[in-house]
């Protein structure tokens, strides 16, 4: 993996791993802030950053250690959107517990990216 493919890797785990403990907080103090749907922008943003950087990476002709690289980037673009769209209109403790879900489901998704990358 090229180098700052795999620094932005590290970001966006980190990101996404500090927005799902975020959110369960907001689930446990039974609040949901605005910062949870700015923080939801915030990863999706540092994604489609890592998405553009690995596309440039591809493009030199640097290709992943396996194929499943590239599905995982795809499915990892979807799961911040959906699942802001599915609590879109719940009540702020649901909105913020499923929107921890999606980060913690980011997390895991960053860390098999960097793990085949």
């Amino acid at each position: 993996m090229q180098p700052p493919h795999g620094l932005l890797s590290s970001l966006v785990m980190v990101a996404a791993a500090l927005f799902a403990v975020g959110g369960g907080i907001a689930v446990w103090l039974d609040r949901g802030h605005a910062w949870v749907r700015r923080g939801a922008i915030l990863v999706i943003a540092m994604l489609l950053v890592q998405v553009l950087v690995g596309a440039i990476v591809y493009a030199s002709g640097t290709r992943p250690r396996e194929g499943l690289h590239l599905l995982y980037g795809v499915a990892i673009l979807g799961v911040l959107p959906l699942a802001f769209s599915f609590a879109s209109e719940a009540p702020p403790r649901p909105r913020s517990g499923v929107m921890a879900i999606g980060g913690a489901i980011t997390f895991l998704l960053a860390w098999r990216l960097l793990s085949t990358g």
